[in-house]
């Protein structure tokens, strides 16, 4: 019970003492009022005060405090959404050493938000990061060895950096080692060792990870665990894994032919623009009458019942 009536008090009691310190120019408790107002922590979340706050720090050419205000503008919390201003932000923390402003910045650099595309930019970036050991940046430097983007392609590199990500638990870059492994990339092909960082990764939600099972387990006749992969894989919004459950069900593909479930899949996988959906929706629609294409149209739209129905024709 005191516990309970303790913790609001001393909650209130710290932020109020950040606050003070805040107001009076201390740029560590300026970043740290920003963070609480941009987490919700101890007060109600408020991205616009948790701008006002890093921007105060940042103008202190506080570090934490610029990277953080980088990535306000880059994903429009607080304010216009402005890549310009975020690459701003994040060169000034990554220049002074902000290993998340780094990797952000190789991200701005890679996709071309902000800045003229540059990938040897991006690589340069990633490569200051990920030397830090942060496992998202090495996974994005893995992903330029991969694909020799920026830099000569070297699968061997481009594995031995996916392993290190994916030994820190970052579920892409565990899904990306499965992926060497599948196909032979910088190693031996080993189809078992890939399903098994497909699951690592699958099970932290990871929604690619959780497709390729399904397409592994659906190789395999395994059609319950195809459809648990698939299914989650598609509740995701994953236009493939709705597109091939959307097949199954079409063709009675080792399941029960349903072609209302199928329809609803597929037009869920085309309104994410899936073409290969769009084109077999066509053929389903020729099976079904008026009055099951309109109810296909209300699963699609209320998509849990038609979670419920699939798993039903699974259990049974």
């Amino acid at each position: 019970m005191f516990k309970t009536l303790f913790r609001p008090l001393f909650n209130a009691i710290n932020f109020n003492k950040i606050e003070k310190l805040a107001e009076s120019g201390d740029s560590d408790a300026q970043n740290k009022l920003g963070v609480m107002y941009h987490l919700g922590s101890y007060v109600p979340q408020d991205y616009k005060k948790a701008v006002l706050w890093y921007t105060k720090a940042a103008n202190q050419a506080h570090v934490q405090a610029q990277a953080n205000l980088g990535e306000m503008y880059e994903y429009g919390n607080g304010v216009i959404r402005d890549d310009t201003k975020a690459v701003f932000w994040y060169t000034k923390a990554a220049g002074a050493g902000d290993v998340n402003a780094q990797n952000a910045l190789g991200w701005m650099y890679e996709k071309g938000k902000g800045v003229e595309q540059d990938y040897a930019e991006a690589v340069e970036w990633y490569s200051k990061a990920a030397s830090q050991g942060t496992a998202d940046a090495q996974y994005n430097l893995g992903v330029m060895y991969d694909a020799g983007r920026g830099v000569s392609q070297d699968y061997r590199k481009a594995l031995n950096l996916f392993q290190k990500s994916a030994e820190q638990g970052y579920a892409p870059g565990q899904t990306s080692l499965g992926m060497m492994y599948a196909e032979g990339h910088g190693l031996e092909k080993n189809i078992p060792i890939a399903i098994e960082w497909y699951h690592k990764a699958a099970e932290q939600g990871y929604v690619l990870a959780q497709r390729l099972l399904g397409d592994y387990y659906e190789a395999k006749k395994n059609i319950a665990r195809a459809v648990h992969w698939y299914l989650l894989a598609a509740k995701q919004g994953e236009s493939t894994a709705q597109t091939n459950l959307g097949l199954m069900y079409g063709v009675g593909q080792d399941i029960m032919k349903n072609a209302v479930i199928s329809y609803a899949l597929l037009e869920m996988a085309s309104a994410g623009g899936n073409e290969t959906a769009m084109d077999i929706r066509y053929v389903i629609a020729k099976e079904l009458n008026s009055a099951q294409i309109d109810e296909a149209h209300l699963l699609a739209q209320e998509p849990e019942e038609l979670w419920k129905r699939i798993e039903n024709t699974v259990q049974k």
